[in-house]
């Protein structure tokens, strides 16, 4: 990127990339974590309107504001960083297997314990 002032020249590199939530990505987070009922059980568990809500789901969506994506960070963890992420770390995408592996493995062992009975 160059910037003209005058007869002065900067040409500015390396600066930091603005992040920006990708809406579709987001709501396909959503709307697999939830199939049915998905503006109502993200209402809930974000503690925001259903509306608010259902227009991360619509076609023309604006991003969530910083204190709901931090409150989502909390509540869905790795994945959703995952999510949100361009480029994911390393790091982000072994934590968001583990904690996926973790939950299959409770629900494997759900089930096993209902064989039982």
């Amino acid at each position: 990127m160059t910037i003209s002032c005058g007869n002065d020249t900067q040409i500015l590199r390396n600066r930091p990339q603005v992040l920006s939530v990708n809406m579709d990505r987001l709501a396909a987070f959503f709307r697999d974590l939830y199939p049915t009922g998905t503006a109502a059980q993200v209402a809930s568990d974000l503690s925001v309107s259903l509306r608010t809500a259902e227009g991360w789901l619509g076609s023309n969506p604006s991003a969530p504001r910083a204190a709901v994506i931090l409150t989502a960070i909390t509540v869905y963890g790795p994945a959703f960083l995952v999510t949100l992420l361009p480029d994911t770390p390393d790091w982000l995408s072994e934590a968001a297997q583990n904690e996926e592996e973790a939950r299959v493995r409770a629900q494997i062992d759900r089930l096993k314990a209902r064989l039982k009975r």
